[in-house]
């Protein structure tokens, strides 16, 4: 019985055997056939692509125009390769069906172009305005709406664009010689009477009283650094002293301050008289009035120097002012608590008509920041910049009541990790990926899917279609800031770079770090290795991009000459901490600043500093 059992089971063992053979002799080749094939319209689209950026044009439109079925992208590079080969009307009909599947940059730059190539400059003045309200980073196309305005007469609107343009490219002599003929197309009058008008406008500013936080740490922040001179109103008397000297200041009258020798010389509006001169470091301190505080007006405040974002205004500041001698220039030191530093934070940080639980994370982070970064700028007098370095602070002209609340609700709350303020990062948008090891590996950060659901496929982020995709994540947005696209050709090129195209020969991705995000790079550009060493310093070069995460493609003709640059990029920041328009998509899903900031702090810890 037992040998009758055995010989079954062998039989058994036997037949499994076969089987087995068989699965893997045939069922498994094709399961692997299966999970390996290919795509044939991406096949086709990026043999079609590779003809194109090597200079195989009628071989790219060859491969891309049989494709039946054509996404946003397929028609943009046809439009690209009708350019190349002279089929203009073709490249015309192709970027137009591109943008009415998908609105995007390169759609609409180049049609802008073929319109100002042909001299319709009314319709590329109407691509580029469009153009620049999607997305207001791209710099060249200041330079070109400016000067289709001009053509058609339309002057004032041209010089609002040409200057800015300016800003930008203040070596560039194209620029220059655009922004000197439109000042002299609106004649000396005109700037007058603008003078005029911003001079009867800051006579009419009113500046609201505001009660000062007691029992807070203070902090100084470098509103305006390297200055020769500049000029302030305050609605109350003020003193301003050293320790030697003290002059009181009459309110409402706009006062002029003027370095001269490492001195600075004091005069006002009101007479040509000078009062006094004063050695620096000066205090400017403002008295009560009634046991309220009124702030100082400080005229021509710039910042954001360089980016889309660049601005002289006048703005308003609570506190009290320091005047310090640094590299034989004025440094502006206004000197606030942090929760009303916050105040002046979060209103140019984030949008103030925003959901108050992203608001309130917004918040805590920045309080945060303040805490661990205080004193990062001591060398130069302060606690911190008013820009970006540190965080964006515009004092109390941007104060809004849902922010004030924000700070106010979350009084002296602060993220911590093992009983330290850590690192705190925040962006604008990730792209729908977040990134933990951009400034070295940070364990307490969330990376991957900026998404609840976490088993969605995170492979997308690690391919390269995910630059023209639009997953549903807690950030995603049809704009400018979740997908972006660039593209240079030689004219755009000089006017960006100040040299011809084809001078950029290579671009040698050095290190990359999660999902596509580049942290070193080299450029080889007039024979020369620049080496590029943070994802910041890649963004400034290329144009100010609007983050590292992107694909870039050097086009070249048939004789190996660089003639297009394209970028294909994702997110406006650099992907790391907290995502500031992820962290509103959450507060719309009903998550509080609690939630928020667990998801992207998930080892974090909120806790109370004062």
């Amino acid at each position: 019985m037992e040998n009758s059992r055995n010989r079954i089971n062998a039989k058994v063992i036997f037949f499994s055997q076969i089987i087995m053979v068989l699965i893997f002799a045939f069922i498994l080749p094709i399961s692997l056939f299966s999970q390996n094939k290919s795509d044939p319209a991406k096949d086709c689209f990026d043999s079609a692509k590779l003809f194109y950026l090597t200079g195989e044009s009628k071989k790219a439109y060859q491969k891309l125009d049989n494709l039946v079925d054509k996404s946003w992208v397929d028609f943009l590079y046809l439009g690209l390769i009708n350019e190349e080969l002279g089929q203009i009307k073709p490249a015309v009909e192709a970027y137009k069906k591109s943008l009415n599947l998908e609105k995007n940059s390169i759609g609409l730059f180049r049609l802008a172009k073929i319109y100002r190539a042909e001299k319709k400059y009314d319709k590329a003045a109407i691509l580029l305005r469009e153009l620049i309200n999607y997305d207001s980073s791209i710099r060249v196309a200041y330079y070109y709406l400016g000067q289709c305005l001009k053509k058609i007469n339309k002057n004032k609107e041209a010089y609002k664009y040409i200057a800015k343009a300016f800003n930008f490219y203040p070596d560039r002599v194209k620029v220059k010689d655009e922004l000197i003929e439109v000042k002299k197309r609106l004649g000396e009058d005109f700037f007058a009477k603008r003078k005029k008008l911003e001079a009867e406008k800051r006579q009419k500013v009113k500046l609201r009283p505001y009660q000062r936080k007691e029992g807070i740490p203070y902090v100084r922040i470098g509103v305006a650094v390297g200055l020769d001179k500049f000029s302030f109103l305050s609605p109350a008397e003020f003193k301003i002293k050293n320790k030697d000297l003290v002059y009181e200041g009459r309110p409402n009258i706009f006062y002029d301050i003027e370095l001269d020798n490492n001195k600075v010389i004091l005069s006002n509006s009101k007479t040509e008289k000078i009062y006094e001169i004063f050695i620096l470091p000066v205090e400017v301190i403002s008295k009560p009035i009634n046991g309220k505080n009124y702030p100082f007006y400080i005229l021509n405040v710039v910042y954001g120097t360089g980016d889309f974002w660049h601005k002289r205004i006048d703005r308003a500041y609570r506190g009290d002012f320091k005047l310090v001698l640094k590299n034989n220039k004025i440094n502006l030191v206004n000197t606030v608590s942090i929760e009303e530093y916050l105040y002046g934070v979060l209103a140019a940080e984030i949008p103030a008509n925003v959901d108050k639980e992203a608001l309130r994370a917004q918040a805590v982070l920045a309080r945060s920041l303040a805490i661990r970064n205080k004193a990062r700028h001591i060398g130069q007098g302060f606690d911190f910049c008013a820009d970006s370095h540190c965080q964006v602070y515009h004092g109390l002209s941007a104060e809004t009541e849902s922010t004030k609340a924000a700070v106010d609700q979350t009084r002296g709350v602060i993220i911590s990790y093992k009983g330290k303020v850590p690192e705190i990062f925040y962006h604008s948008n990730c792209g729908g990926c977040l990134s933990s090891d951009i400034f070295g590996k940070k364990e307490y950060l969330a990376k991957g899917l900026d998404s609840e659901n976490k088993k969605i496929v995170q492979s997308g982020c690690k391919r390269e279609e995910w630059f023209w995709e639009y997953p549903e994540t807690f950030c995603f947005a049809k704009s400018s800031k979740f997908r972006w696209q660039r593209i240079y050709d030689n004219e755009d090129f000089k006017i960006a770079f100040g040299t011809g195209i084809k001078e950029i020969t290579d671009i040698i991705p050095k290190d990359k770090k999660e999902y596509f995000r580049h942290s070193k790079m080299d450029v080889i550009l007039g024979g020369k290795l620049i080496s590029l060493e943070s994802g910041l310093a890649i963004r400034k070069f290329f144009d100010h991009l609007r983050s590292s995460a992107f694909l870039v493609e050097l086009k070249k003709n048939r004789i190996g000459q660089t003639n297009m640059l394209i970028f294909w990029g994702s997110g406006f920041g650099h992907g790391t901490g907290l995502c500031q328009e992820g962290a509103i998509g959450m507060a719309k899903d009903g998550y509080n600043y609690r939630q928020i900031l667990k998801h992207y702090y998930p080892k974090g810890k909120l806790g109370k500093s004062y």
